[in-house]
């Protein structure tokens, strides 16, 4: 599994490392030009971009033959979904982290607080997972050539979905909680709960899909 995950790290770390700088500029001239109502906009946006790499792993795959290749390895095919869906989250993970990251350090040099940073970063995941979730199964249906139209198509239902599930969520929040600031917690805990629920459902379909697959 290691050496997997290696072999996806060196396929698309320098297209990490472009969209990293685009999300990075892109961030920056909305810090500049922008008002607080898109700081929401730009933590979504670091981590839109730079997990976008991820599902690119798939297409270098099969323009150089390594995913016919790697099938002759003694390894089942539900590793290689599993390498897949792991580097997603790996990814993810590091854009999730740097999203935050960046917002509060523009807060310490600016000198301008920003709220709800946590509930940004929620439906940046949400948004991610649920993303990843779509793409992956439809990617092992109509190949790796469509997996960028694939990821940002599903981005952005995955944003529809999320501004979708609010009001659930919040309802739903309110309930388990016994003050606004549990509710808040709650709020953003479940957003991220979904996500990785319908993350994994997605990982055991496009095992299915996988395995019925003829090369």
């Amino acid at each position: 599994m290691k050496s997997l995950l290696l072999t996806s790290y060196y396929l698309v770390y320098r297209s990490f490392i472009a969209y990293l700088g685009i999300a990075l500029v892109v961030s920056g001239i909305l810090f500049f030009f922008g008002g607080p109502s898109t700081h929401s906009i730009i933590a979504m946006l670091v981590i839109l971009l730079t997990t976008t790499p991820a599902t690119e792993v798939l297409k270098h795959e099969a323009k150089s033959g390594y995913d016919k290749f790697v099938l002759t390895l003694p390894i089942n095919r539900i590793h290689v979904v599993q390498n897949h869906y792991l580097f997603y989250i790996i990814i993810a993970t590091i854009s999730s982290l740097l999203a935050p990251l960046l917002l509060y350090a523009y807060g310490l040099i600016s000198g301008i607080s920003i709220n709800d940073v946590t509930k940004f970063i929620s439906f940046g995941i949400f948004i991610i997972l649920f993303a990843g979730a779509l793409a992956y199964p439809l990617i092992y249906v109509f190949g790796p050539e469509k997996s960028d139209s694939l990821i940002i198509g599903s981005g952005m239902i995955g944003m529809f979905v999320s501004l979708g599930l609010q009001g659930v969520a919040s309802n739903l929040a309110i309930s388990l909680s016994n003050s606004e600031a549990e509710a808040d917690l709650y709020f953003r805990i479940i957003y991220i709960l979904l996500g990785v629920i319908i993350f994994i459902l997605s990982f055991f379909i496009s095992v299915f899909i996988y395995r019925k697959k003829e090369f």
